[in-house]
């Protein structure tokens, strides 16, 4: 899990979490709200899928406009 500074729709900060995890034979990627956990096998927010969890979690910061790994 990663804790993510982004701009809201009013262009306010907004801090959200990425969640990226296996999830059958793919990887998953999960914006959530900063308050939100997920359950463990969900999936809830904004989310992305591939083949490697380093390219879903590359396709999560370029959609909340980040390209550097934050915490």
């Amino acid at each position: 899990m990663r804790r993510l500074l982004t701009l809201g729709p009013d262009n306010e900060p907004l801090w959200v979490r990425l969640y990226v995890h296996r999830v059958s034979d793919t990887w998953a990627a999960m914006i959530v709200a900063d308050e939100a956990m997920p359950e463990p096998v969900s999936l809830t927010g904004t989310a992305f899928f591939g083949e490697a969890p380093q390219e879903v979690e590359e396709q999560a910061k370029t959609h909340v406009g980040l390209r550097e790994p934050f915490n």
